[in-house]
């Protein structure tokens, strides 16, 4: 799978979002849109298999210019697992 897949669903509204992931979004004043924009136009900047599917660290940029990582397990539906800034060097 990938993001792609990942971001046809978000685009379509079906994904599932972690209270840790909601809660790490209200700690460092990101909103749900970011989220979504950062899966639909950003790149994935590491990706690990997990028993129970597949999880993507994908980098997106916001309005102002800052990035943000967005934590993504893909599974039947997507599901958002964390949302950060990103400590890796961008290119």
């Amino acid at each position: 799978m990938g993001r792609r897949r990942i971001a046809r669903y978000v685009k379509a509204g079906e994904y599932e979002m972690t209270r840790h992931a909601y809660d790490q979004m209200l700690a460092r004043d990101i909103f749900i849109r970011q989220v979504e924009d950062a899966i639909l136009n950003g790149r994935v900047a590491r990706r690990w298999s997990e028993r129970d599917g597949e999880k993507l660290a994908i980098i997106g940029e916001r309005f102002n210019g800052d990035f943000i990582k967005v934590v993504v397990k893909d599974t039947e539906i997507p599901k958002v697992i964390t949302v950060c800034y990103p400590y890796e060097e961008l290119d």
